[in-house]
């Protein structure tokens, strides 16, 4: 299950609330393997993977926005929450909700529930998610994409053994925009006019593999099937 971060021994990267006495980063320990999330918001940002670095996907604001910074986090069952509260340099709030849905020492499947609202009448609140690698795509001759993004985007680490897929269901998938280009994962969540009081959610599937052979395509589809067969969570 989920670790929360002891806030008197923290890792490096781990972002940490003097004032609160929290990390705002959680484990998950696999098999041996150490998987890292964090999610501190603000300057520190969100992040999800191996804890050097080497194999992670990133949460990150686009343009003049900034992250909220998180202010709550608890532990229920599989699924960790972390609350990042609209404050005055902020255009929204976040609820994060990372749902483990597979781990082992070698590949980690986590459902990352991002839920935003805003407190302001005129916003278009937008995140990226980002990873840096070999980019690719896997969809079925008949799937049309339209202006959305691929259900399956893959990458894959120059020069070292790892790799990454981002899966989206049909409920986001079209609303995501592919900002992909040569070495650099980039997909764009939401960005449309939010209207104050609504709650808007994405709810990508991510991978991330260590093994030298890679999410065979096979895993990947059916990995998508189990996504778009799982309700989205009333709460996040």
């Amino acid at each position: 299950m989920w670790q929360i971060q002891n806030f008197t021994n923290p890792t490096p990267g781990s972002a940490c609330d003097q004032n609160a006495g929290q990390c705002y980063t959680a484990h998950w320990v696999a098999d041996g393997h150490d998987w890292v999330c964090h999610a501190a918001g603000g300057s520190k940002g969100i992040s999800f993977g191996d804890p050097d670095g080497s194999l992670h996907v990133n949460l990150l604001p686009v343009g003049d926005d900034t992250l909220p910074i998180a202010t709550e986090q608890s532990i229920r069952g599989d699924v960790w929450n972390v609350t990042l509260p609209q404050a005055a340099e902020c255009q929204y709030s976040l609820k994060l909700a990372v749902r483990v849905i597979e781990a082992s020492e070698t590949r980690l499947v986590i459902e990352p529930t991002l839920s935003i609202q805003t407190l302001l009448l005129d916003t278009h609140p937008t995140l990226d998610l980002t990873a840096l690698g070999d980019c690719g795509v896997i969809f079925d001759e008949g799937d049309t994409l339209g202006d959305g993004s691929p259900p399956i985007s893959t990458v894959s680490l120059s020069g070292e053994t790892g790799s990454i897929a981002v899966l989206l269901a049909p409920t986001d998938a079209p609303f995501t925009t592919d900002l992909r280009h040569e070495g650099h994962l980039q997909l764009r969540l939401f960005g449309e006019f939010l209207e104050k009081g609504v709650i808007r959610k994405a709810r990508p599937w991510i991978v991330l593999d260590r093994t030298e052979q890679g999410i065979s395509e096979a895993d990947l589809k059916g990995y998508l099937k189990r996504l778009c067969e799982t309700p989205l969570p009333l709460t996040a």
